[in-house]
């Protein structure tokens, strides 16, 4: 598949010259044959995200939404939309945490295997784009894969091709320039996703999840493959993700300029905390010694691995650093779980 995309992309330089660094990832990630064509997440996939870590991360999340329902007066049904759904980890986890509720479940996303999967959970609706009029748009490890464009002082690092091979070439960047120094991502795939979510959240919340910093996108230009790192993403395109991470003061701005309110991002670590995961670790630690006084000696270990393998999402060298914005109507409280 990956050839298919290859050659498409070479086809459309052929045709009209280089072509931006969003417009390569476009169509390596999203378009025919793309890596986004099948779902590439979880354990027999290219990468896992926190859901698939510990089924304690869609706990925690669930009870983050039930707060913004009761800050929203408690609406029946609660409309959820998860943007970037994957094949229904999260959503499964969601509603069975949310099963005393009436919620209307919309999972959207671009992939056609994904979708494949998701229609196959119960109690999720499932559509290619954020649509309708939700409560709740949540949105995870999402934006790091939506196109960016590179920029460098006054010119643009593009796409080209150099005997056959798709390779970087510059080309004049007629908006304001970045410093000359550094590597400036512009994230016009997010910039999309946020205006979005200002036409359709009404009276509501969005919740994005993701990697990077603040005033910083944090990393370089990656992908992956097999759960390893692949540097060179012009190589082989449409074989794995790709990804800079997210410069979430860029994204907060570009929210409140469309009306939005947007909180100060915290890290996961600092989230999930609020949120009660040291509670949680410490009724595992008693059900762990529970299990080892009535010589439940395998179910102690499971207990333990279950444990171990959770504090992964609040460590900070780990998946505790992911980062998660809050963007919220202008009539909303703010969440008592935002630290």
């Amino acid at each position: 598949m990956s050839d298919q995309v290859a050659e498409a992309i070479r086809e459309v330089i052929r045709a009209g010259g280089p072509i931006s660094f969003a417009e390569f990832m476009e169509l390596a990630l999203y378009g025919p044959g793309g890596f986004y064509e099948r779902p590439p997440v979880g354990v027999e996939g290219d990468f896992v995200t926190s859901p698939h870590v510990h089924p304690v991360f869609g706990s925690l999340v669930a009870k983050a939404l039930r707060s913004l329902y009761a800050g929203l007066g408690r609406p029946e049904p609660f409309r959820i939309a998860e943007v970037g759904a994957g094949e229904g980890t999260l959503a499964e986890q969601l509603l069975r945490e949310l099963d005393d509720l009436d919620v209307d479940y919309t999972a959207a996303e671009v992939s056609p295997g994904a979708r494949e999967a998701l229609a196959a959970i119960e109690g999720v609706h499932v559509t290619t784009e954020l649509s309708d009029r939700p409560h709740v748009v949540v949105a995870q490890e999402l934006l790091d894969n939506l196109p960016f464009r590179r920029v460098r002082g006054d010119r643009e690092i593009c796409v080209g091709l150099r005997d056959g091979r798709l390779v970087e070439v510059e080309a004049p960047w007629d908006a304001e320039p970045a410093p000359p120094d550094v590597e400036t991502l512009v994230p016009v795939g997010a910039f999309a996703f946020v205006d979005r979510l200002a036409d359709v959240l009404t009276r509501g919340y969005a919740l994005l999840i993701d990697y990077g910093g603040v005033g910083t996108t944090g990393g370089e230009i990656h992908g992956y493959r097999g759960h390893r790192v692949v540097e060179d993403v012009l190589a082989d395109p449409g074989s794995s993700d790709i990804t800079a991470g997210v410069d979430f003061a860029l994204v907060a701005h570009r929210a409140e300029g469309r009306g939005l309110v947007a909180w100060p991002s915290v890290t996961q670590h600092d989230a999930l905390l609020a949120l009660g995961f040291e509670k949680w670790l410490r009724n595992e630690l008693d059900r762990q010694t529970s299990q080892l006084d009535a010589r439940e000696g395998l179910e102690a270990v499971r207990t333990w691995s279950g444990r171990s393998q959770a504090t992964l999402l609040v460590d900070p060298t780990a998946l505790g650093r992911l980062r998660w914005l809050m963007l919220a109507t202008p009539d909303m409280p703010r969440p008592d779980w935002l630290v």
